[in-house]
């Protein structure tokens, strides 16, 4: 039940917006250390009404970035080395598939923490199919409309994230510190925000660079579409 960020990175949130609401007012810089196996990475997050930037900074990460904006439902994945990027309409969706939220427990401890400044509520999950656990603080008024939009939205016609952590994100809800463990209690990941900077945005952070060329989705889904027909990896490209 790794949260990890909810698993942003990559080009994999081919989304839908399920209802975009108001979720705060926050406008800035977001930075982010998670630390797992051993090794610390940090994330940025750019928020400004209803759009979103995500990307990951350090040395052994991919060279990306994630823009969501949920009012025009399109999510742009950008790759910094190839000058190159994907736009990809949110509104795709197939049937959605039974949500298993029902195998995590959430429970409100009652105790509270802060990180970055930002008191948060404590609550503990236990998922029953695996025995993992953790710990999520979670803060409010800091999500914006496209952070909730994303987190509602569905990936491949699946629910993006359950039932229980979409509850948590309303109001502006972000989990600013939180802690996974497996079965035994082996801590897996850790994560704390250390930095919330409220300023004003430029808007080109949440477009593709005008010097980057446009990558054909119908290019990018044939191999992997053949590859699951025949149930083997996609060829590199």
């Amino acid at each position: 039940m790794r949260m990890v960020m909810l698993g942003l990175a990559g080009g994999i949130l081919l989304t839908a917006v399920a209802g975009v609401v108001s979720a705060g007012d926050c406008e800035g810089l977001m930075l982010l250390n998670e630390t797992s196996d051993g090794a610390t990475m940090q994330q940025q997050w750019f928020l400004k009404g209803d759009k979103l930037r995500f990307e990951e900074i350090g040395p052994d990460v991919d060279k990306g970035a994630l823009i969501f904006d949920a009012k025009k439902k399109i999510m742009y994945s950008l790759q910094h080395d190839e000058r190159m990027y994907m736009e990809i309409p949110t509104g795709e969706t197939s049937q959605v598939a039974p949500d298993r939220s029902e195998d995590v427990v959430v429970v409100k401890t009652g105790k509270r923490d802060q990180a970055a400044g930002y008191p948060c509520d404590i609550y503990h999950t236990k998922d029953k199919s695996d025995g993992s656990t953790g710990e999520l603080c979670i803060a409010r008024g800091i999500g914006n409309a496209a952070m909730l939009g994303m987190m509602s939205a569905q990936a491949g016609g699946a629910s993006l994230l359950p039932g229980w952590m979409r509850e948590l994100f309303k109001d502006g809800g972000f989990p600013i510190k939180g802690v996974d463990r497996d079965a035994k209690g082996k801590e897996e990941a850790r994560w704390e925000v250390m930095k919330i900077e409220k300023k004003s945005l430029d808007d080109r952070l949440f477009l593709p660079p005008a010097d980057y060329k446009k990558q054909d989705m119908a290019v990018i889904r044939q191999p992997f579409g053949d590859a699951m027909k025949e149930g083997r990896a996609p060829a590199d490209r």
